[in-house]
């Protein structure tokens, strides 16, 4: 059925109703982007030497990924925002250097400051993921109202689909990114694919991953797939700069190996903490046919990647 064209008055009432958060985004944006960087922030920016970017579809375990940075003492957030960045003079895919890079750190900090839900983005303590939740009481237990964390060394940049759709579209090529900006590195979480395709439709991240004419389940968990086939060629070739994980694969040494990689120490009040960020929605079922092609995408798709089939099929048990 077609949506109703809204008459004159409607669409000026909606023009109303969300008037104080444009204007709000405007001068947001003016605030972040458009004053000159300062020599203290530049010098925070050069305090962050690693930057964590997850790659892959929303819907995807990057929250809880998120709670995990978030939890850990010289770790800091920035929740979306890819657009805001993207559309500024501090867009670090844009002609990718260690200069730019430098200044989309400091203003990546700047954003830290403040935030709000959606794809306007900002600490990831104030996006509604967190609000609520037990994860935010065992933030503020452990450090109060801090934002951001002053020793911190890594940045988690969560918005996901969005660089890896321009990794694919090669703007930038990622060899170009990588050589460019050495203290990035890439991480690819693993939800079941079933429940992440779903998932996707359901929210509207689907937009992300498929054409409108294609918003089906069969395309989207494809999707799904052909992005971690993407992740996974690089991952095998640069295991120090990629790393994916699954969510069957969460208990025993996962959390030391998780601080390893993001070139955090394991601190062990984190390690006692991590466990409670972990949150995985119980396994939905799914109607007949789909995991039979499900299974069928997995052996077409990572025919020549034993170790990820083996991984993905663990979905089908």
């Amino acid at each position: 059925m077609k949506r109703e064209a809204r008459s004159t008055e409607d669409t000026l009432a909606h023009w109303v109703r969300s008037a104080p958060d444009k204007v709000a985004t405007f001068f947001g944006n003016v605030a972040d982007f458009g004053r000159p960087l300062r020599p203290e922030e530049l010098a925070a920016a050069d305090r962050l030497t690693t930057t964590v970017l997850p790659l892959g579809p929303y819907r995807n375990l990057t929250t809880m990924t998120a709670a995990l940075f978030a939890l850990h003492p010289q770790a800091v957030v920035l929740n979306h925002a890819a657009d805001r960045v993207f559309a500024s003079r501090y867009d670090p895919f844009d002609a990718p250097s260690p200069e730019r890079w430098r200044a989309f750190k400091a203003v990546a900090l700047r954003l830290l400051r403040h935030g709000r839900k959606s794809s306007y983005g900002g600490n990831v303590l104030l996006s509604h993921a967190f609000r609520g939740r037990p994860i935010a009481a065992a933030y503020a237990a452990r450090y109060g109202d801090v934002l951001a964390k002053p020793g911190a060394t890594t940045l988690f940049w969560k918005d996901s689909m969005r660089f890896q759709n321009r990794f694919e579209a090669g703007n930038p090529k990622i060899d170009d990114f990588i050589a460019a900006v050495p203290d990035a590195v890439f991480i690819f979480p693993v939800r079941n694919p079933m429940d992440c395709a779903r998932s996707n439709l359901a929210t509207g991240h689907v937009r992300h991953l498929v054409p409108k004419d294609k918003r089906n389940f069969e395309a989207t968990v494809r999707r799904v797939l052909e992005a971690l086939r993407w992740f996974r060629v690089r991952e095998r070739a640069d295991p120090g700069r990629f790393w994916s994980f699954t969510e069957a694969e969460l208990g025993g040494d996962f959390f030391a190996r998780f601080a390893a990689f993001a070139r955090l120490p394991a601190d062990p009040g984190w390690l006692a903490d991590a466990p409670g960020a972990v949150e995985i929605a119980r396994r939905s079922e799914h109607k007949p046919g789909r995991p039979e092609h499900y299974a069928g995408l997995v052996a077409e798709l990572f025919a020549d990647d034993p170790e990820m089939h083996a991984r993905l099929e663990r979905f089908l048990a």
